[in-house]
């Protein structure tokens, strides 16, 4: 599905679930309740009623949560939450970001997410004690940081100057032996 049509999706969806999920309306003048006259829908056992704000907000709640499955499933920029995967497509990304040269087409929107997705990696893998001490993952904050560090000085359309340059592939050999290696 395109950009389009699921944020078309998720907007009926937001919709539905507000307009399902408001609270009656009071009114003070006729002394009354708007909404409070309906009658609950029943769902299953007779004696069971389930209203309409509930079956709503279950239906909604059913596909809320499918929707963040749709939005990363083919993303080379988001997490997988496992740590050896995470951290080969995090240095692929990087150096993808470090190779690209000025004028480089789509540099800036490559250059934001790898930025993107450093920050998400670092957040996430810094507090996990069994990762945050793996040597791989010392040496890929190193980098992190170092790459992070270019472009907020520089800018997304800045390249990667020659002799950091250098230094960061260093950084990745390692980062590969050690991932290699299990650690």
């Amino acid at each position: 599905k395109s950009p389009r049509s699921r944020a078309a999706l998720a907007m009926l969806l937001l919709v539905t679930v507000v307009s399902g999920l408001q609270p009656a309306i009071y009114r003070p003048h006729c002394n009354s309740w708007h909404g409070a006259h309906v009658a609950p829908v029943l769902m299953g056992v007779r004696d069971q009623q389930i209203s309409r704000r509930a079956t709503l907000g279950g239906f909604a709640a059913a596909a809320l949560s499918v929707a963040p499955a749709w939005a990363k499933a083919d993303d080379p920029y988001s997490l997988k939450k496992d740590y050896p995967t995470d951290a080969k497509n995090m240095l692929i990304n990087m150096r993808a970001a470090t190779d690209l040269t000025r004028g480089a087409p789509d540099m800036e929107k490559i250059v934001k997410s790898t930025r993107s997705e450093m920050n998400d990696f670092v957040a996430f893998y810094r507090r996990q004690p069994k990762v945050s001490g793996m040597p791989s993952f010392s040496t890929l904050y190193t980098a992190i940081n170092t790459l992070s560090g270019h472009y907020a000085s520089y800018g997304n359309k800045y390249p990667v100057p020659e002799k950091r340059r250098t230094r960061l592939n260093q950084q990745y050999k390692e980062i590969e032996r050690a991932l290699a290696r299990g650690k």
